[in-house]
């Protein structure tokens, strides 16, 4: 069994935390971009070759342009999928390549 341990502090030989085993730890993270992801990889996984997908920033809400494609290209990674992206001031767009 493997635990999750705080570092020592002051010599006392003491954790400042409490131990839990990994085994019962949530292992994938649900973001606050989840929905907006989960609708970009859904419209990915139909979108034609050498076609991009064109997102309104307006429509993205307080999310940051780079904030995005990171979680873009953490969900694609996940999912094994290629992809490419660009921005402008008023559209982002992804693709597949």
């Amino acid at each position: 069994m493997i635990f999750v341990t705080a570092k020592k502090t002051g010599g006392k030989g003491t954790d400042d935390y409490e131990r839990v085993p990994v085994s019962g730890l949530k292992k994938s993270r649900k973001g606050k971009h989840r929905t907006l992801v989960t609708r970009i990889l859904e419209n990915l996984r139909t979108l034609p070759s050498e076609s991009a997908m064109k997102i309104p920033l307006s429509t993205i809400g307080d999310v940051s342009v780079l904030n995005l494609r990171s979680a873009v290209a953490r969900a694609t990674a996940k999912e094994k999928i290629k992809v490419a992206t660009s921005a402008d001031d008023d559209h982002f767009y992804v693709w597949k390549i």
